[in-house]
């Protein structure tokens, strides 16, 4: 059959005058779809680029995955009771929580229509940021469902699933030539990206799905009954919109993040993501989580960010002390370099102000961008906890952070830890006026852009 040509046209979620032109192909990619302008407004365009595709060839490849696997199913099991009554009240949870969510969009309308007089133009993108996180938990709850019953009719398929299940490439054009918005896009792609890394999707959970798939959908359907009847809020703050304009120029999203904080998320079924970061990527966290110690639980929610609480020793301590099994996080961008890194640390026992060192046998300490980790080798010196002093690892130290307009103070240092040299380029050391020995190492400073602390 000749193949049809695809023609679509459906406007990006963030620059609405824009079309999309380009899907992420990595499957755990916080954004799916790109326009133009999303390309040119990354922080390195030419990276994101070469993780995108066109929708032509995501389908071509796709169709030739489909066919090439049709052959192996089982069409002789059906699919238990349990979990076909867990898939049959998706209609009555979707809806419930879709009259939810249309609440929770009055709140965040009302909330920016009290500031768009004077700078609709500037707030436009991010309002609808927030607004699409809402319709992101809608879909996120949806596509829980969608993704158990696929999952089902591969363990359990029947004849009329095999179409379904292996559609040919003009079954995929004609899907989506009936897409009418982003949100049916981004599931149609989720959709396609999902079989063609399953083998991936096995690796994170540490499943054989070929052999073990009913063990998955074991797996699965608990987390749905956690997920399904979650309510996700945003929780409005203390913000004084008086003089807001002025300052909203300057620091929009950081305002932003002080009025609405989205609240009880539901988790992205296929990367589990529900990270808050501003500067991590799901792909780094999902590093960090792979270095975790044996039997760590590994469940970020963010407790600390420097920009939002306050980027001062004190108030990292006020919401970190007492605080244990905790990944710090630090955009750092080193002296006498243009590089920007993301290193951090994971504590097992808890922070404190004592002017004390903190012992630890399981901390360590990273960096996800040399993809580096080192372990501690001198356990009395895992931490150091001072007052007014931010996030510290290591004994003299390893790595250091001095918040409070301390500029390029906070420093990394060889010492406690096995390979702390790995996690800063080579190069920062060379002719750096900054840099020397001291406490066994090379002391090499820093400016932390942002910090972040995480519970696990």
């Amino acid at each position: 059959m000749e193949s049809q040509k695809i023609s679509l046209q459906i406007p990006c979620q963030l620059h609405t005058n824009e079309f999309i032109q380009r899907v992420n192909v990595e499957i755990a990619s916080s954004q799916q779809l790109y326009c133009l302008e999303c390309i040119l407004s990354n922080e390195d365009p030419s990276v994101i680029s070469s993780k995108l595709k066109t929708i032509p060839d995501l389908i071509d490849t796709a169709a030739s995955f489909y066919a090439k696997n049709k052959q192996a199913i089982d069409l002789n099991e059906q699919v238990p009771a349990e979990y076909s009554e867990l898939v049959s009240h998706q209609a009555e949870k979707l809806e419930q929580l879709s009259k939810h969510i249309e609440e929770e969009k009055k709140k965040v309308t009302s909330v920016f229509e009290t500031i768009m007089k004077d700078t609709l133009k500037m707030i436009t993108e991010k309002k609808n940021e927030y607004l699409n996180s809402l319709d992101q938990q809608l879909f996120n709850l949806r596509y829980w469902y969608i993704f158990f019953d696929k999952q089902l009719k591969k363990a359990y398929p029947s004849e009329e699933d095999i179409s379904f299940l292996f559609p040919t490439k003009e079954d995929l054009v004609t899907k989506l030539g009936k897409i009418t918005n982003a949100t049916q896009l981004t599931a149609f792609v989720r959709n396609l990206k999902e079989d063609l890394n399953e083998q991936k999707l096995g690796n994170a959970t540490e499943i054989n799905l070929e052999r073990n798939r009913k063990a998955y959908i074991q797996i699965l359907s608990k987390e749905l009954v956690k997920v399904e009847d979650i309510k996700p809020y945003y929780k409005e703050g203390d913000l004084d919109l008086s003089g807001f304009k002025t300052e909203l120029q300057n620091h929009v999203s950081d305002l932003l993040r002080k009025m609405l904080t989205l609240e009880q998320p539901i988790q992205d079924v296929v990367s589990g993501s529900t990270y808050q970061s501003k500067f991590a990527k799901p792909e780094e966290f999902e590093m960090i989580k792979k270095w975790m110690p044996s039997g760590a639980s590994f469940n970020p929610k963010l407790i600390y960010q420097a920009s939002r609480d306050g980027a001062d020793g004190d108030s990292f301590h006020k919401h970190c002390d007492g605080k244990g099994n905790t990944l710090t996080l630090i955009k750092a961008k080193f002296a006498n370099s243009s590089k920007i890194c993301t290193i951090g640390g994971y504590l097992d026992a808890k922070w404190h102000s004592n002017t004390q060192y903190i012992h630890s046998s399981k901390s360590f300490i990273f960096s996800t961008t040399s993809k580096a980790k080192c372990t501690v080798t001198t356990q009395q010196y895992g931490g150091y906890g001072a007052p007014g002093q931010g996030p510290t690892f290591g004994g003299g130290h390893d790595i250091v952070v001095y918040l409070a307009g301390s500029g390029n103070q906070s420093y990394v240092n060889p010492n406690s830890y096995s390979g702390t040299a790995k996690l800063i380029d080579g190069s920062n050391n060379k002719n750096n006026p900054n840099a020397f020995g001291g406490f066994g190492g090379t002391l090499t400073y820093f400016e932390p852009l942002e910090v972040e602390v995480y519970s696990l």
